[in-house]
């Protein structure tokens, strides 16, 4: 629906600066670097590219010699996912529980794009079924918020499967002959998001879903689903680990093929011809998926490496075939013009940029013209063949007129009206009336805002700062209304209580902004970053912490400021002069003169300034409280004898405590299950209640943690980020990925 145009936040130093830094240190674009965070905190193996051409120079800047064919790799072992046990909440948990509330947000009202305008946004979304009985019917997959249904061609939302056992999603789809049945897969594909557990199925076209758990993809990332088109019950899954195929409505599955597999599309009118978009190549079956054959592209041989492959039948002409890759060399599209026939290259859109095409790609051919066509990378374009030859427009950002968010992941025509064509990004969902020329923001309502960090001012009742997914900062005022206050990937974020409050808010990497958190000149940010070098080694969030005017951030060193940004002094811990230093991942500002330090591997510092600056402190190695990633610490009150650290790796215990300051610690992670704990709360009225944020809802002990119990009694079963207590209000803050940001009163 069309929504008032509203002014977004202005382009700051810091924010250019990081822009223009972040092309040159993640050349396969910042959406990889994000998903390696995520596996690094949970001692996942790495998705991990192979030297290519844009590779060529580090972002360290030592030159390399490009591999012939080289692009991005991602080979990913699902064996630390597999051991999670995702659980919906159970119902005997919740007696005498408070109730968490949503703050949303349901509404962005002025989001990011490449163009002018500035369309209302939510969060990330991969896939729409649009009932063709009756169109206004939809049921939106989101990347981590679940499926979300509509009764109203999109005005209002509610979210359908919150409290299932996971709310990773990665596909949506229906059978073309039972358009009641439908199937949505588990485990995002596009981040390779180890969250999936098997299939969610409906019966009377999305407005209830069964969970239908499959070991098979128990962990498993899942990028399309294709339905037969003469049997409900035969389905094609496309996975990160393989091409599975199920004759039983997904109740069991087999592997068909090993190895990645993208995209799978089938002959409408000839269901045994099948193509399969596999990591090494195109792949074709005219027996209904017995056997495979490599198709032959011109232009690309047997060794190429492929970074994305989409194929599709043109529905209203199935001989004609549509083929769009990506390799390190740019983009390749080519067509099928009979059935049986050689494919032949056609035009691609000059400027498409396809540095992240493994992260963001899709294709459609429109239901009754096979001549037009839609393709989205990290810009949308549609093409239109004439004369044997297809011309492309930009339709997602203009310099006038509408503009829609970048990073497409899915596209979809009305089964009633093909001039109207559906897009998922990482925006939300888009929907244009004529083929791309206007659009109109579906995401009044969606809650499926992706935070990161959170902070808040204890004077305000309502007032909170986020970071979120390429939605940038946002400001809560009240009545579930935020409002983008700055552009870009949101990081970390503090705040200083005063009069008046000032607010911090970091980008990825090292550059923090400062700004009045109220009044007339809010969010009017100045560029406070550390003199941090381009090439200075840090996590893609590196940790920021604030204890009135003492602000710290740290990757290889740690930065400390003791007027809140105005100045820096830089700390070295043991290994920041290593070729492969131990990276700041957790930090704790305990009072104006001890800072304690965390890190990937497990190792924990103390900090403490000297007499004049904390150049000329200390710094005192810890004992670990286990080896992997220390996600937080928590010291209450002072002195800092009691600390609190919480490690997000698989395989362990998750909350740790030492009553003497770090030098032996004791596993306080009683009945917690083995899943990663992200952050700690303890309530300051009482040191003795604990509250962890887990990929898995929100746990509590009243006991320092001999005994947990699952706290979130109405809160979405998703992935807790982030964790805030407001001491005066007595409420506990959460931000999930990506259901938003929600509260309970304690």
């Amino acid at each position: 629906m069309k929504l008032p145009q509203r002014a977004g936040p202005r382009e700051t130093r810091a924010r250019t600066v990081s822009r223009a830094a972040g092309k040159v240190r993640y050349p396969l674009g910042k959406a990889l670097a994000r998903i390696r965070y995520f596996e690094k905190q949970r001692g996942a193996a790495l998705t991990a590219p192979v030297d290519g051409p844009r590779l060529a120079k580090t972002a360290r800047g030592r030159s390399r010699k490009p591999a012939p064919h080289a692009g991005l790799k991602v080979p990913y072992s699902a064996a630390a996912a597999k051991k999670i046990k995702l659980e919906p909440p159970k119902f005997a948990a919740a007696v005498n529980l408070p109730v968490w509330r949503e703050l949303g947000p349901t509404l962005i009202p002025n989001g990011q794009t490449y163009g002018e305008a500035r369309p209302p946004v939510s969060g990330r979304c991969n896939g729409i079924y649009i009932d063709p009985t009756d169109t206004r019917r939809l049921v939106l997959s989101s990347a981590g918020g679940g499926l979300w249904g509509s009764m109203d061609a999109g005005r209002t939302w509610q979210p359908l499967t919150d409290y299932e056992a996971t709310l990773s999603m990665g596909a949506i789809a229906a059978a073309p002959s039972s358009p009641n049945m439908v199937y949505a897969a588990t485990g995002e594909g596009d981040a390779r998001s180890p969250l999936g557990m098997g299939l969610m199925r409906s019966f009377d076209a999305g407005r209830t879903w069964a969970h239908v758990a499959l070991a098979a993809l128990a962990g498993v990332a899942i990028f399309d689903v294709a339905v037969d088109p003469g049997d409900p019950l035969h389905l094609w899954i496309a996975a990160v680990e393989g091409l599975y195929e199920s004759r039983d409505g997904g109740d069991s599955v087999r592997v068909a093929r090993s190895g990645l597999a993208w995209d799978v599309s089938i002959n409408p009118t000839t269901p045994a011809e099948i193509f399969a978009a596999c990591e090494d190549g195109l792949m074709r079956s005219a027996n209904g998926g017995k056997s495979w054959s490599r198709v032959a592209l011109p232009g690309v041989s047997v060794g190429t490496a492929f970074e994305r492959i989409e194929v599709c039948h043109a529905p209203s002409n199935p001989a004609i075939v549509y083929v769009a890759a990506a390799t390190a060399y740019g983009a390749f599209l080519w067509r099928r013009a009979s059935a049986g026939g050689a494919f032949a290259k056609e035009t691609v859109p000059k400027a498409m940029d396809v540095s992240q095409a493994w992260y963001d790609w899709c294709f459609a051919v429109s239901p009754v013209d096979p001549a037009f066509v839609c393709w989205g990378a990290i810009e949308l374009y549609r093409g239109v063949r004439t004369g044997g030859k297809l011309a492309w427009t930009n339709i997602s950002s203009r310099a006038s007129g509408d503009s829609i968010h970048p990073d497409q992941h899915h596209l979809e025509f009305d089964p009633a009206d093909p001039r109207t064509l559906y897009v998922c990004n990482d925006g939300g969902l888009f929907r244009s009336p004529d083929r791309g020329t206007t659009w109109d923001s579906l995401n009044v309502g969606l809650g499926i805002t992706e935070f990161e960090f959170l902070a808040q001012v204890a004077a305000e009742d309502e007032w909170v700062l986020g970071g979120t997914q390429d939605n940038g900062t946002l400001a809560y005022d009240s009545s579930e209304r935020w409002d983008q206050v700055a552009e870009g990937d949101g990081g970390d974020c503090a705040v200083i209580d005063g009069t008046p409050p000032l607010c911090l808010h970091s980008f990825f990497g090292m550059w923090i902004e400062r700004a009045r958190a109220t009044g007339p000149k809010a969010f009017e940010w100045a560029d406070v970053s550390p003199p941090a070098a381009e090439d200075y080694p840090a996590l893609f969030y590196p940790p920021m912490e604030l204890c009135g005017r003492v602000l710290a951030k740290a990757g290889a060193t740690v930065f400390v400021s003791d007027d809140a940004g105005d100045s820096w002094e830089e700390v070295a811990l043991p290994t920041s002069g290593d070729d492969d230093p131990d990276l700041a991942s957790a930090l704790s500002v305990a009072g104006a003169r001890d800072i304690f330090v965390g890190t990937e591997r497990g190792m924990m510092y103390r900090i403490t300034r000297g007499a004049h600056d904390w150049a000329s402190g200390t710094v005192k190695t810890l004992k670990s409280p286990r080896a992997g990633y220390i996600s937080d610490i928590a010291v209450p009150g002072s002195p800092a004898a009691t600390v609190w650290a919480t490690c997000s790796k698989f395989g362990g215990a998750h909350v740790f405590r030492s009553t003497n300051g770090g030098k032996t610690w004791s596993n306080r992670s009683g009945n917690l299950p083995d899943i990663p704990v992200n952050a700690l709360v303890i309530d300051p009225a009482n040191t003795r209640h604990v509250y962890a944020a887990t990929d898995n809802g929100v746990y509590r002990s009243t006991n320092s943690g001999a005994k947990w119990i699952d706290f979130s009694n109405g809160l979405p079963n998703a992935l807790v980020g982030d964790l805030i207590f407001h001491a005066r209000l007595r409420l506990l803050r959460a931000g999930t990925r990506n259901r938003g940001c929600w509260e309970v009163r304690i």
